[in-house]
């Protein structure tokens, strides 16, 4: 066994895994898309990405300097000249010198072709963005279901009946990105439920008075939807309800008015 042999390969493999890493993390979406789509390659989120660059990048540095120590008298050489006399810049390490300096300036003040590579990275953090979209605000992930609901202006109660009828389990006091973790889901897979179900609501214009005496067969046809889709925006409130119901019925079941429970699912009042 030979600790030399053993520094070089650790080296190379380190070097391996921060390449793999290194270009993953420059394709990957921005953190606010990646967090909010719940984003993974190969089962691996963004931020793992990053936690196992960083600690390869931890081991190839420990390994860089085993490896300096055991190949110094090499390493000096290399600043020598013909004559054997330690000479700091030869044209070696003038010409790595100057790539050097190339790479750092190039990137610091975005010359060509660093601009360009650059750019190319941004143009495919940016597709992600178009395909999985954004959060409403930042951070949204990180808020809990309440203060969530109340910045969207969506009604609480119906948030957690809508999120309990779509078999999504949760917390009064979790955020979004504990609930979508506990149940395989991403953040933004919560939103567009609740999205959706208040903005189908939104849409209908109806009188609101007038309808506590229909069954909600009826109701429904005046909302111009059918009774399953009526019975379903019901059970989001926690009602249960059946096309030959009273809507009044129904709605005196939990202590509302069915204007109440209209107005609740999204629907406006005409004018």
């Amino acid at each position: 066994m030979s600790l030399k042999k053993i520094t070089s390969l650790t080296m190379l493999l380190a070097m391996f895994t921060m390449t793999f890493t290194g270009i993953i993390l420059f394709i990957t979406p921005p953190g606010r898309v990646a967090n909010w789509a719940n984003w993974e390659l190969f089962g691996i989120s963004k931020e793992l990405y990053g936690q196992i660059h960083s600690s390869f990048m931890v081991l190839f540095i420990l390994a860089t300097i085993l490896h300096i120590y055991y190949n110094w008298k090499p390493l000096i050489s290399y600043m020598k000249n013909e004559a054997r006399q330690f000479i700091l810049f030869t044209k070696d390490m003038i010409i790595a010198s100057i790539l050097f300096l190339i790479f750092l300036f190039g990137t610091i003040y975005q010359v060509s072709p660093f601009s360009n590579f650059l750019n190319f990275g941004d143009d495919i953090k940016s597709s992600w963005e178009k395909e999985y979209g954004t959060s409403p605000y930042s951070h949204a992930e990180l808020s809990s279901l309440k203060s969530f609901t109340k910045k969207l202006n969506y009604d609480l109660e119906r948030s957690k009946n809508i999120l309990t009828s779509n078999n999504i389990a949760f917390e009064d006091e979790q955020s979004l990105s504990q609930i979508a973790k506990t149940n395989s889901i991403s953040p933004k897979f919560i939103y567009d439920i609740l999205r959706k179900n208040f903005e189908k609501g939104e849409q209908k214009t109806v009188p609101l008075s007038g309808l506590g005496k229909k069954s909600i067969k009826e109701v429904a046809m005046t909302l111009e939807i059918s009774s399953d889709e009526f019975i379903s925006k019901l059970k989001s409130l926690g009602l249960d309800a059946k096309e030959d119901d009273k809507f009044k019925d129904i709605a005196e079941s939990k202590d509302l008015s069915p204007s109440d429970i209209l107005e609740k699912l999204g629907f406006k009042k005409a004018d």
